[in-house]
C-alpha cells in the first residue's frame, strides 16, 4: 500500500480545480482526502488529492485525474509524489467566485465530460446545447434563448454567415464576420474554428497554444505568419470556442472549410499577457457593460480605508472575526457607467494610480498589514493613465521617480521639435533619404493620452518604415506594427537606443527627442532591418529601466519590483524586462488581479497619505 499525492499549483484560484477535488471525495475505490494550500489568497494556490492503495488502483486513479484536470492558464506546476501520511481532509473545499457573476451556478461552460458529447460532430448528441453535465453543470450557465437553440438553428446561422458575410448572435451578445469590421479601430479579434490549422496562420509558442486550449478560453495576442495573404494586420487577438453555442457554431464552420472568423462584442474573454514566465490578466473584456457585475473575493489584510470607488471598480473590505489577525474579506467588482459617477482626475505630477498598482502587487505575499509596504518600486506602464515609476522607501513613503512625457499630438510638431533640437542634423538626413516616411510622419495624428509607450512606438514605427499605407496610420496599428516587428527579430544583438533622463522640478522624465534621434541615426547609417531596430527599442528600454532601478536601490534599497499596466501586453518588452531586471530584483506580479483594472481599486484601499477624488 502506498500513499500518494497529486499536486496542482496555480498562480490564482481556479474554481474548477476546487470543484473537481470535491468530486473526487466520491471516488469509491480508494480512500481520498483533498485540500488547498496557500499562504494567502493572492499567492499561489496548490490544490491536492491524496489516496492510499495498491499500484494498479493508483494508476487507474492517476489516469482519471489526468483526464479530468484540464489545463488552466493559471496552472504553473503539477506533480505526483509519495507521502508518509495524508495531510488533507474529507470536507469540501470552499469555492470562492474568483471571477463570476452572481448568476453563475457552474464553474465552467463545458468540461472534459460533456464537450465530447455535444461538441464533437461525430457524437450522437452533437449540437445539444442544453445537455446536462453532472460534472461542471455548464447547462446552468445558459439563458433560455441559448437553451432553445437546436443544431438546425446553428447550421442555419453558419449558412447565413457564409452567404451574407456576417452574423449577429444576439443570444451571445457578439457579431461574427468573414471580413474585418469596418467600424472597429482596435486590434482585430478572431474566433479560431479549426485549431488544426492554427500554425499555418500564426506564429505561436507552446504556452500560447496551451492557453488557447485552456478551460478559461482567453484572448491571446498572436502574430500572423509573414506575408499572409488575408491576415494583413500586424497582430490579432485570437480565441477558441468559449461557450456551448459558439463552440458548436465553430465546429459547423470548420466542417465547411472555414478556419477563422472575425469576432466583436460582449464576449467577456479574459485578455492575457505573458509576464515573467507566466500568464497575467490584462483586464476583463467589457465588464462594465455586463448585465451583472463580475465579483472577485479574497481574504486580505486590513486596509487604510474600507471602501473605494475608483476608475470603474468598487473595492470593499470587511473584518472577519474567524480569519487570521488583521484579515478580512475583500471584494472587488466592476461598476456600470451609471454607478461609476466619480472618476479620478489628477495632474501630471500625481502618482496615486501607480501607488495603487504598487500596493495591489504587494498583496501577493509581501503585505500582511499595510505597515509592511516598504522598500519597493513599481514600473507602471499604461495606455490609459500616466506611465510612471514610483518608489516606496523603508518608512513606507512613496515618491514619483519617473514619468513618461506627453508627446505632441501631430507629426508636424514632432518633426519640428526634432529639427529644433541637437537632433537637427539626423532629422534632416531622414527627411532627405526617406521622403515618403517623412511625409507619413507629418500626417500622423495622435489621439487620447500621449504620455505612454504606445505613442512612442507609433512614432518609431513610421521612422523605421513600418507604415505601408496611409489608411493604417492609427496609433493602435502603428504600435502593433512595431511590436510585431520586434517579435520577428531572431538575432542576439541590436543597436543601443538612448533613453536619457531629464530632471524636472517634481520628477524625472524622458528626453524623447534624443531617443528618436538615436533611432534615426541608425536608420540613416544603413540599418535597414526594421525588426532589428524595433527590437532595439524594447531591449534598450529594459536595459535603462534596470539601470534606473539599480540607482534607486543604492538610495533607498529595493527588495521587490512590481510590474503593472496594460503596456505589459508587449511580449518582447516583458521578456527583456525579465532578463534585465529579474537577474537582480524579485519581480512581483499579482496574478489574482488584473494588470490594468480591478488591481487599481484594490490597491487604492491601501494607498498611504493620498486623497482619492472618488472616495
Amino acid at each position: 500500500m502506498k500513499n500518494i499525492r497529486f499536486d496542482f499549483t496555480c498562480s490564482r484560484q481556479v474554481p474548477l480545480y476546487a470543484h473537481l477535488c470535491n468530486q473526487y471525495l466520491n471516488y469509491d475505490e480508494l480512500n481520498i482526502s483533498i485540500g488547498c494550500e496557500s499562504q494567502n489568497d493572492f499567492g499561489p494556490q496548490t490544490y491536492f488529492i491524496e489516496a492510499q492503495g495498491e499500484q494498479t488502483q493508483l494508476e487507474k486513479l492517476a489516469d482519471a485525474i489526468a483526464a479530468d484536470f484540464l489545463i488552466s492558464v493559471w496552472l504553473v506546476d503539477s506533480g505526483i509524489k509519495v507521502i508518509d501520511e495524508p495531510q488533507g481532509q474529507r470536507t469540501l473545499l470552499e469555492i470562492l467566485p474568483a471571477e463570476a457573476t452572481p448568476a453563475d451556478k457552474s464553474v465552467a461552460a463545458f468540461c472534459q465530460q460533456c464537450y465530447p458529447l455535444f461538441g464533437d460532430n461525430q457524437a450522437a448528441q452533437f449540437g445539444e446545447i442544453d445537455l446536462t453535465c453532472p460534472c461542471c453543470h455548464g447547462e446552468q450557465r445558459l439563458t433560455s434563448a441559448q437553451k432553445a437553440l437546436t443544431l438546425s438553428d446553428i447550421k442555419a446561422m453558419a449558412t447565413q454567415l457564409i452567404s451574407q458575410g456576417s452574423l449577429e448572435l444576439t443570444c451571445e451578445g457578439v457579431q461574427f464576420s468573414l471580413t474585418p469590421f469596418t467600424d472597429s479601430s482596435t486590434r482585430p479579434q478572431l474566433l479560431i474554428c479549426n485549431p488544426n490549422t492554427l500554425n499555418a496562420h500564426f506564429c505561436l509558442k507552446d504556452h500560447q497554444v496551451l492557453a488557447l486550449s485552456s478551460i478559461e478560453k482567453p484572448l491571446i495576442c498572436a502574430r500572423p505568419t509573414q506575408e499572409h495573404d488575408k491576415l494583413t494586420a500586424p497582430l490579432y487577438d485570437i480565441c477558441f470556442g468559449y461557450s456551448r453555442v459558439v463552440l458548436v457554431l465553430a465546429e459547423v464552420l470548420r466542417q465547411k472549410g472555414i478556419d477563422w472568423i472575425y469576432l466583436q462584442g460582449q464576449h467577456h474573454r479574459p485578455q492575457l499577457a505573458w509576464v515573467d514566465g507566466a500568464w497575467a490578466q490584462l483586464f476583463s473584456q467589457d465588464t462594465r457593460h455586463a448585465e451583472l457585475p463580475i465579483i472577485k473575493q479574497f481574504n486580505a489584510p486590513e486596509p487604510l480605508r474600507e471602501e473605494v470607488r475608483f476608475l470603474g471598480f468598487k473595492a470593499q473590505w470587511q473584518a472577519n472575526k474567524k480569519a487570521r489577525s488583521h484579515q478580512g474579506l475583500l471584494s472587488v467588482q466592476s461598476l456600470s457607467r451609471v454607478e461609476n459617477t466619480s472618476e479620478y482626475q489628477g495632474n501630471e505630477d500625481d502618482h496615486v494610480i501607480a501607488d495603487s498598482a504598487l500596493f495591489a502587487a504587494l498583496l501577493n505575499g509581501k503585505l500582511t498589514t499595510h505597515k509592511q509596504a516598504k522598500n519597493a518600486a513599481v514600473i507602471y506602464l499604461s495606455h490609459a493613465h500616466p506611465s510612471q515609476i514610483v518608489t516606496c522607501d523603508n518608512k513606507g513613503e512613496t515618491s514619483l521617480f519617473f514619468a513618461l512625457p506627453e508627446l505632441p499630438d501631430n507629426g508636424y510638431e514632432i518633426f519640428h521639435r526634432l529639427d529644433s533640437s541637437p537632433q537637427k542634423a539626423v532629422a534632416q538626413k531622414f527627411k532627405s533619404l526617406f521622403p515618403d516616411d517623412y511625409l507619413k510622419l507629418l500626417s500622423l495624428k495622435l489621439h487620447g493620452r500621449r504620455d505612454n509607450l504606445q505613442s512612442l512606438w507609433a512614432i518609431a514605427a513610421i521612422l523605421i518604415g513600418l507604415n505601408p499605407q496611409e489608411e493604417t496610420q492609427t496609433q493602435d496599428y502603428l504600435s502593433d506594427a512595431l511590436m510585431a516587428a520586434a517579435m520577428r527579430y531572431q538575432g542576439a544583438n541590436a543597436p543601443r537606443i538612448d533613453y536619457p533622463l531629464t530632471r524636472g522640478e517634481a520628477h524625472r522624465s524622458l528626453n524623447w527627442c534624443k531617443t528618436l534621434g538615436t533611432l534615426l541615426s541608425f536608420r540613416v547609417a544603413g540599418h535597414s532591418d526594421p525588426a532589428q531596430l524595433a527590437f532595439a527599442m524594447q531591449d534598450s528600454l529594459a536595459d535603462y529601466l534596470a539601470n534606473w532601478l539599480e540607482h534607486i536601490d543604492l538610495n533607498i534599497g529595493v527588495h521587490n519590483i512590481a510590474l503593472a499596466g496594460n503596456e505589459l501586453a508587449n511580449e518582447t518588452l516583458c521578456k527583456r524586462i525579465s532578463l534585465r531586471l529579474g537577474k537582480n530584483f524579485p519581480l512581483l506580479i499579482n496574478r489574482s488581479l488584473e494588470l490594468e483594472g480591478d488591481n487599481l481599486a484594490v490597491g487604492a484601499l491601501y494607498v498611504k497619505q493620498r486623497q482619492l477624488n472618488s472616495l
